[in-house]
């Protein structure tokens, strides 16, 4: 039985390979994960002009407030608006979930990442100029900060001015108007992170400025 034994250069070159595709691997994972992000762009144009002019509609039949007998009339209508608003904003909220989770799970994808850069680094001393390259150390600081975020729950505030405009005489306020504009807000925010977010990737890997 013939046993056959590799080179130190043979072994040399293929530890260069293992560590190339295991680069390579470790890039893609940051170009996915950055087209991910990029693709936030801002809120619904058609969605926002439908609930507000819903919630211009509801505006409008508070002023039977003023009106004796028109509390009758304005608060059932009110609170139907309300609740189909409130329905809209619960049925498509699922985009902003997904933005913010994107900014939370960015932390832990570059925390993954230095970790395998730095297995890498140990593996072979050369690829310590590669791990360099990617500023793995600078770039996991930088996303942490964009990472504290501090989430916004929409629906709560746009339910809350909900409440507030079923208060006869105070609904004079445009209440409904102010949650649509909060929770717009609030939105928009979230895919601005997420955008954001995708950038400082593309900031740090040469790949995906050439995208």
């Amino acid at each position: 039985m013939t046993e056959t034994f590799e080179s130190p250069q043979e072994e040399e070159i293929a530890e260069q390979l293992a560590t190339e595709q295991e680069l390579y691997q470790t890039e893609q994972q940051l170009i996915d994960f950055h087209n991910e992000g990029i693709q936030y762009g801002h809120p619904s144009y058609i969605k926002y002009g439908i609930v507000t002019l819903l919630g211009l509609i509801t505006e409008g039949t508070d002023f039977l407030d003023l009106i004796g007998i028109g509390v009758l009339v304005s608060k059932p209508v009110a609170l139907f608006l309300t609740a189909v608003i409130f329905l809209i904003f619960w049925l498509t909220n699922t985009k902003q979930k997904g933005a913010d989770d994107y900014v939370a799970k960015a932390e832990e994808l570059v925390e993954a990442v230095a970790t395998n850069l730095a297995h890498i680094e140990r593996r072979a001393f050369q690829t310590a100029k590669i791990a360099r390259r990617l500023g793995a150390t600078r770039f996991a600081a930088r996303i942490r900060i964009s990472s504290r975020l501090v989430r916004s729950n929409p629906l709560f505030k746009f339910a809350a001015a909900g409440v507030a405009n079923l208060i006869p005489f105070l609904a004079v306020f445009p209440w409904v108007l102010l949650g649509i504009c909060l929770s717009y807000r609030d939105e928009k925010k979230s895919y601005q992170n997420a955008h954001e977010t995708a950038r400082e990737i593309a900031e740090q890997i040469p790949e995906v400025q050439n995208l």
